[in-house]
């Protein structure tokens, strides 16, 4: 059975990922280089060196393909630690977000609109979401989250806050209220 490149390439990233990605001794995530086997195709390789066949001649039955290692791109995760210290936009953006928590505390929604804008403008790896009691504020001060998102240009972010939002403040049915039936 022959496997196609990017079929190897996809199973491969499938097992990385399952597995945990390999590091280098800097902590960064790294890709491992594979030996895939590829069918050598003259026309696109180019004109044939001395040492491979002719391309006039026909390839031996039961002949396999060249292997031929292929490197995948490096890839490099940022993970900060707990004690790496934050950049000025990331520590702005926090002020701004936890500014916005007030505010909504305060009901002035509008003003926590704002804030919440500036943070998502400033960090664009701030997720509102992750903010400490979020979730404790009434429903008004999510909007103002999800249209700030919105403002910021992180529609997706927006997208995911809005139906979360919608999921967990849904209306939900009440039970009927059961009939008393008094007997004469």
């Amino acid at each position: 059975m022959m496997i196609s490149q990017p079929a190897v390439l996809c199973l491969t990233a499938t097992w990385r990922r399952l597995t945990g990605r390999i590091t280098s001794d800097a902590g960064t995530a790294v890709a491992p280089v594979l030996a895939v086997a590829v069918p050598v195709d003259r026309g696109v390789l180019g004109p044939a060196s001395p040492e491979s066949p002719r391309e006039d001649s026909a390839p031996a039955v039961g002949a396999r393909p060249v292997p031929v290692a292929v490197e995948l791109e490096e890839i490099t995760v940022r993970k900060p630690g707990p004690a790496t210290p934050l950049s000025a936009n990331e520590r702005r953006a926090r002020a701004a977000a936890l500014r916005a928590l007030a505010l909504s505390r305060g009901r002035r929604f509008d003003a926590a609109g704002a804030a919440f804008a500036e943070a998502a403008r400033l960090d664009p790896l701030l997720d509102l979401t992750r903010t400490p009691t979020f979730w404790t504020l009434e429903r008004a001060a999510h909007e103002a989250a999800v249209d700030a998102y919105v403002q910021a240009g992180r529609e997706r972010d927006a997208a995911v806050l809005r139906a979360r939002v919608q999921s967990t403040f849904r209306p939900k049915p009440l039970r009927p209220r059961q009939q008393i039936v008094l007997s004469p």
